[in-house]
């Protein structure tokens, strides 16, 4: 039985997550849905340029280079970058028949749940890769059809003729370009983990909570949130979010510049996926404070003197709890605002795009730097 061996290159953190964990079974399901008569082996690369390079051709280039220096018979490359053709659509992968090269960008799939897309994203791409090199040249709608599946909210265009890329064969796109616009912003925030952001509010988590646990036992916010109303309330989270997001932008120079060799319509996907980014991890923590503050409010004030303090008509109900909680929260996340600029600033740092790019060239030159020195000892 011939014996093939597929090379999966990945981009750092997201892309090398999802590839281990689909590894296993990708070998599984190469011998079903791609040929049986093959002994399939898989392996994988993490690569700085992968997850740096914004042109197709710089990546496909470091993948052949790879493809040879590890003795692979196709390549697969995922990077978390977006990608977008000259005529501005989002592209989803592309695929190289000769050099037998295929490459999937993340971003193009939006949000979660993305492991099982991106699987069965990559058996078409080998299928494809697999077919173009063994079977007469022929179009198979199973494939096209197969891959539009994994995007039942978006249509996906499968093109032959893409001039400004000669080393692509076969690109998919998804179409229309508004739809590909908010895959990529939803996919790209994913890719920015805003979770992370919460490892580093532990200084702004003592700040907010310890100026809301004050503010909620002081009289003077008990009738503040009685005689606000909720669009008054809704406005006080509103300028208390916006607050912590601006000065994180300012405090840990999140905000991407423009530069000579950066397009401007990239630049503003970077610095508006940073704002969804930052704005779902705030978002998240007001939560966090929220349920806090209700459940300590609801064990520690005494209804009677909450009604005796605010001169409330009628009964204290759960909703003047809650009110007065939503209040104390705002306060809390305003005094946090402060603390932001000492959060962990590499942490922080690393939802930004335009900062993981760097980082990731930073770390190919140190590696290419150390590469000529090995070579010239020898």
């Amino acid at each position: 039985m011939e014996k093939l061996t597929v090379g999966i290159i990945c981009a750092p953190e997201l892309p090398t997550k999802i590839t281990k964990e689909i590894l296993e079974d990708l070998k599984k399901r190469f011998a079903q849905s791609v040929s049986n008569q093959i002994e399939w082996e898989l392996d994988y690369k993490v690569d700085q340029l992968t997850g740096a390079a914004e042109q197709a051709h710089e990546i496909f280039d470091t993948a052949e280079k790879l493809k040879r220096q590890n003795n692979w018979n196709y390549v697969i490359c995922l990077t978390d970058l977006p990608k977008h053709s000259v005529k501005h659509e989002t592209v989803l992968a592309d695929l190289d028949f000769d050099k037998r090269i295929g490459q999937i960008s993340l971003p193009a799939f939006g949000f979660p749940p993305m492991k099982n897309r991106v699987k069965k994203s990559i058996i078409q791409v080998m299928q494809e890769l697999y077919q173009a090199n063994t079977l007469p040249p022929t179009t198979s709608n199973f494939n096209e059809n197969k891959i539009k599946r994994q995007f039942p909210f978006s249509s996906i265009k499968k093109t032959h003729d893409i001039e400004t890329e000669s080393n692509v064969d076969a690109r998919y796109l998804v179409i229309p370009a508004i739809n590909g616009k908010l895959r990529v912003l939803a996919g790209m925030t994913f890719a920015n983990r805003p979770w992370l952001l919460l490892t580093s509010f532990k200084p702004i988590i003592a700040v907010a909570f310890g100026t809301g646990a004050y503010s909620i036992i002081f009289t003077t916010l008990w009738q503040l949130s009685v005689n606000y109303s909720i669009f008054r309330l809704a406005a006080l989270m509103l300028v208390s979010c916006i607050s912590m997001i601006i000065w994180m932008i300012i405090s840990h120079d999140l905000w991407e510049k423009p530069t000579k060799k950066g397009k401007k319509r990239i630049r503003i996907l970077y610095n508006t996926a940073t704002i969804f980014t930052l704005l779902i991890g705030v978002l998240v923590f007001y939560l966090i404070l929220f349920v806090f503050f209700s459940i300590a409010i609801m064990v520690f004030v005494p209804p009677e003197m909450f009604k005796s303090v605010t001169e409330l008509e009628g009964n204290v109900t759960l909703f003047s709890f809650l009110r007065l909680s939503w209040l104390g929260t705002s306060v809390a996340i305003l005094a946090g605002a402060i603390g932001a600029g000492s959060a962990n600033p590499e942490i922080v740092r690393n939802i930004a795009y335009g900062y993981r790019q760097y980082q990731r060239y930073k770390e190919l030159q140190v590696e290419n730097e150390k590469n000529t020195k090995e070579k010239t000892a020898e």
